[in-house]
């Protein structure tokens, strides 16, 4: 790897659940199969894994919420 070449992060399922707020995998997986939160990467031996720039990118463009 090139001095230069950013260093990539690799979230399991359970840093993506702390990370978002979420409390069960089945709604990460839910929310990735309606397209509304980033696919994981296959890794091998079956692994998957989230890329932290994917996850904290997708977590700063939701929508904020407004009040009157």
């Amino acid at each position: 790897m090139s001095q230069n070449a950013p260093l990539i992060l690799l979230l399991t399922i359970d840093e993506v659940m702390k990370v978002t707020g979420y409390k069960s995998r089945s709604t990460i997986y839910r929310l990735m199969h309606q397209n509304r939160c980033p696919p994981p990467v296959v890794i091998g031996g079956g692994r998957v894994r989230w890329r932290a720039s994917e996850i904290e990118h997708w977590l700063q463009a939701l929508p904020t919420q407004t009040y009157p």
